[in-house]
């Protein structure tokens, strides 16, 4: 007997369907935990009962689905995943719940000599970073150090100082042969590294002459008061903590009284605990990651969440402008940096790059130690999102935007820029479309730069951001400063209070051209410096708009302010005020207050 197909029948569908469902199970069933300890091997089964000795033994065997729980310990290693995840079975590398698990880049430098009050050892591999007990040492420098890494002590040049060299009266005279020389220049805008080339006599001071020209624009130019220090040489080795390789041979003036084998003294030799590049649906999870960084450059759905990083990235040879892409490197599609700690880096806390990436819920601090053009976040590509955010102690700007397009920066607490440079905004970009990119819900505040030290900066040629709700106080030259041309930049119920100025511009050779721009239901208790073509109506401008408490970050209208119902509705900003129309400034009387910035404390020490 024939029996006739209808091919139009649901049926085979379904069964095509249970059968998808059916293999999914089965995978799912497949799905394997394996267990990383300091007391395993990775000749075992990775089992709990038998656990592999390195993370990267069980990289390399994971499949979908897999987890890898690794034990209390330091595991000196780069773990680099052999497969990918998938969106409902990612491949998971966690620390055991409660324990303390620390991936590090750095080995232990070990078999010390001391001999007049200096230790030797010898180093298999070449580093440009030593620590004792997990905190960065200086190398061999002048002027010694004061303080710690993001606060490093300059000199500063005298008069004669040219392109060719930099004369100092008060340098030692020392042997500089292999010493280099760390210059912040001109106007104090960025660093950069130069070989030294040798001394010469200069009236009763000597100079440092330096390998390769030099630019002597005025933003750049060596001139007296320029700042620098020289470190690197043997003969500059004359404080506690200092150290210098030569050859293989480390030494090292230790601190007071101490015993070597009292001191874990390690050196950075590897960049990165977990290398991620190309991968997909990878989540990393509860680590401690010392001396290296995490990289997830094109990768896609990967999520990082609750690590905390010290010293992710160091470089000594900044070189003005260019910037480096370091800190946890960001790329490809879809990745979540969540509830993580970043601090003390060379650059960048973050680079984020790429499309529909995320950084949420974060601290980041303590960046840009060698005063070039980064920052905690250096942001790049588009649809990121950067959210709820602790950024601040930074070497120049604490976010740049350079090259953000269609991105959101909301509900982050921004502070403490330009601790080592000047002329710089808390958030920062140029000549960008931001192609609609919002800023929004931030607190940005107390920006450390001694000359142009502004809240929000978009500088010269950008357009095209939507700036609101945002409280900019006590920043010495402005809250927001729109320089132009600047086009349709829009500036709504934002809370501008105790800076040099509310709202300014500059402009080369007369500029002044503000299309398009809007300033629309400010507080502004400083003075303002609109452009050519600005809108600017129901705005505050005085001194006294009655929020509760600057001191208190309590930044709510009091009672009987006169900026309650003092503004006009603007669509998709005001939706959902409170009386008879909205109010002006960043909250709204009687709403729910907001508070921006990370909720879940201090990272813990390691």
């Amino acid at each position: 007997m024939r029996y006739a197909v209808n091919t139009s029948s649901k049926w085979p569908c379904i069964v095509n369907r249970l059968i998808v469902a059916s293999m999914g199970l089965c995978v799912a069933a497949s799905a394997t935990d394996y267990y990383v300890a300091t007391t395993g091997s990775d000749e075992a089964a990775g089992s709990q009962e038998s656990p592999f000795r390195t993370v990267q033994r069980a990289a390399e065997v994971m499949q979908a689905g897999d987890t890898c729980i690794v034990r209390e310990g330091v595991y000196r290693e780069s773990v680099r995943p052999a497969n990918s995840g998938s969106a409902d079975q990612p491949i998971t590398f966690r620390a055991a719940e409660g324990e303390s698990v620390v991936v590090s880049g750095a080995e232990p430098i070990e078999g010390w000599t001391a001999r007049d009050s200096r230790w030797t050892a010898q180093a298999d591999f070449h580093f440009e970073q030593l620590f004792i007990d997990g905190v960065m040492m200086p190398p061999a420098r002048w002027p010694n150090m004061d303080a710690g890494a993001i606060w490093p002590t300059f000199a500063e040049a005298d008069d004669g100082s040219d392109a060719t060299g930099i004369v100092d009266g008060d340098l030692p005279e020392l042997d500089l042969q292999g010493a280099r020389i760390h210059v912040l220049p001109g106007r104090r805008w960025v660093s950069w590294m130069r070989q030294v080339d040798g001394l010469e006599s200069h009236d009763a001071a000597r100079k440092v002459l330096f390998e390769g020209s030099w630019s002597q624009e005025p933003a750049y130019r060596i001139e007296k008061g320029t700042q620098y220090y020289v470190f690197g040489a043997p003969s500059l080795l004359d404080a506690p903590g200092e150290w210098c390789v030569d050859g293989t041979t480390v030494t090292l003036i230790p601190p007071a009284d101490a015993a070597a084998n009292d001191l874990r003294i390690e050196a950075r030799k590897r960049e990165f605990a977990f290398d991620l590049r190309e991968r997909s649906h990878i989540v990393v999870e509860g680590f401690r990651i010392f001396a290296s960084t995490v990289q997830l450059g094109d990768a896609q759905g990967c999520t990082i969440e609750n690590c905390h990083l010290r010293y992710p990235s160091h470089f000594t040879n900044p070189d003005g402008w260019t910037i480096p892409d370091s800190g946890i490197v960001v790329s490809g599609k879809g990745n979540t940096i969540r509830a993580c700690s970043i601090q003390y880096s060379a650059g960048n806390g973050i680079t984020l790059d790429g499309e529909n990436n995320t950084v949420a819920n974060c601290l980041v601090r303590y960046v840009d130690y060698m005063a070039t053009d980064c920052g905690a976040i250096f942001a790049r590509g588009r649809g990121n999102i950067i959210e709820r955010n602790t950024l601040c102690e930074a070497g120049r700007s604490v976010l740049l935007h350079r090259a953000l397009k269609a991105g959101r920066i909301v509900y982050n607490d921004i502070f403490h820029a330009g601790i080592l440079t000047t002329d710089l905004g808390s958030t920062y970009c140029f000549q960008t479309d931001g192609e609609g990119t919002v800023i929004a819900y931030n607190w940005v505040h107390d920006n450390l730069a001694d000359h142009v030290g502004v809240g929000i900066y978009i500088d010269n040629g950008s357009k095209n951001f939507l700036i609101h709700h945002n409280v900019s106080w006590n920043n010495p030259d402005s809250g927001i400063r729109l320089n132009t041309p600047s086009h349709d930049n829009l500036v709504y119920n934002n809370t501008v209070l105790n800076n040099g100025n509310s709202l300014s511009y500059w402009g080369p050779d007369g500029e002044n051209r503000q299309p398009g721009c809007r300033a629309i239901n400010n507080i502004f208790t400083d003075k303002v410096e609109p452009g050519d073509g600005i809108e600017m109506i129901h705005n505050f401008e005085g001194v006294a708009p009655a929020v509760k408490s600057i001191e208190e970050h309590d930044f709510r209208l009091a009672e009987g302010s006169s900026c309650i119902d003092a503004g006009i509705p603007i669509d998709r900003i005001t939706d959902g005020y409170i009386g008879q129309a909205p109010d002006i400034g960043a909250y709204e009387f009687g709403g729910t207050p907001w508070k921006p910035g990370h909720d879940w404390g201090e990272p813990p020490e390691f």
